[in-house]
């Protein structure tokens, strides 16, 4: 079997179980908080279709910081905590902010997170195999061996630019990773910090739109503030003629290359069906992390061709596009 299959299938654990069966136990009411970093993704709205066709009748409190690390704080010493002995889970999105309500929040209320690229990494679990707290959640994290790989198929390059916030936590474990496959797949990583004073990351691409700095391609982590500058990103490297490999399809969408990206709607749902499995009684330290299972090979078909790229047949036929 192909490596690159291999480490996939070894790193994806989600079983997806069907959500319309006839074995669902009957409808019951939850009440879940779910604190957001930068509003609402396709990941929420999967979460909470998932529990209704699942059977329950949830009510919801939602809290956005906003990308506000101030306002995560406060969010979640006056309005979460006050409140936990009225609530069932604590839904967190991204890295920083479950990162803040381990820390924060008393762990006698269950913790769902999504959407962390490394929760290992980040210090939220013990294992991939087993949480050993109260918390258990979804990793929107794809290998990168499979994403290098992927883009070597498809264009060659020696220089990989990586577009980088050093405030994320994230980020900087996406960094060390790709140091590591860079050593393996023989290609120079060249930093380039943005944090989120917007004229660094203006700053970084003009640099790349004049060539000042130069390299053969950009790498783009699940960093939400990069990911908020989706539309900015997309454009100047079209503009800049600069290829683009993408960890999450919204880069893509906004004029990003190309990408091996996780399914939001797949990892929504994966979130649920941990609820559901806890109310079944698997408790949440004994659930691995669960991780996309059918990763999308997603290109933008406007900036192939305005970068006058050939994408080969093999992979174009199971990519998902857009223009």
């Amino acid at each position: 079997m192909n490596r690159l299959l291999l480490i996939l299938f070894s790193f994806c654990s989600i079983v997806l179980v069907p959500l319309h069966h006839s074995a669902l136990a009957a409808a019951k009411d939850l009440k879940i908080t779910m604190v957001l970093w930068r509003g609402q993704t396709e990941a929420e709205k999967a979460f909470q279709q998932g529990l209704k066709e699942l059977g329950y009748s949830v009510q919801y409190t939602v809290v956005n910081a906003g990308q506000d690390r101030t306002e995560l704080g406060r969010l979640l010493r006056e309005e979460v905590i006050p409140n936990i002995n009225n609530t069932d889970y604590l839904y967190v999105y991204g890295t920083t902010v479950a990162s803040a309500a381990k820390s924060i929040v008393p762990d006698k209320v269950p913790q769902i997170f999504n959407i962390v690229a490394d929760p290992v990494g980040a210090g939220l679990v013990q294992s991939a195999e087993s949480s050993g707290g109260n918390i258990a959640g979804v990793t929107n994290e794809i290998p990168l061996p499979l994403q290098i790989q992927t883009a070597l198929k498809i264009f060659p390059f020696k220089r990989l630019g990586f577009l980088f916030n050093p405030r994320e936590k994230n980020s900087m474990l996406v960094r060390d990773k790709i140091a590591e496959v860079a050593k393996q797949s023989r290609f120079e990583v060249v930093d380039l910090r943005s944090p989120p004073a917007q004229e660094m990351l203006q700053e970084n691409l003009q640099k790349l739109r004049d060539k000042s700095i130069a390299v053969d391609a950009i790498y783009l982590p699940p960093d939400s503030f990069l990911v908020s500058s989706a539309p900015l990103i997309g454009s100047e490297l079209r503009a800049a003629k600069i290829k683009s490999i993408a960890s999450i399809g919204t880069f893509i969408e906004k004029g990003a290359l190309m990408g091996v990206v996780p399914d939001y709607e797949e990892l929504g749902k994966a979130a649920a069906m941990i609820v559901h499995r806890n109310q079944q009684g698997t408790k949440l330290k004994d659930m691995p992390v669960q991780a996309a299972k059918k990763p999308l090979l997603m290109i933008n078909k406007t900036t192939s061709r305005a970068l006058n790229l050939k994408i080969p047949d093999a992979l174009l036929k199971n990519a998902v596009t857009v223009e």
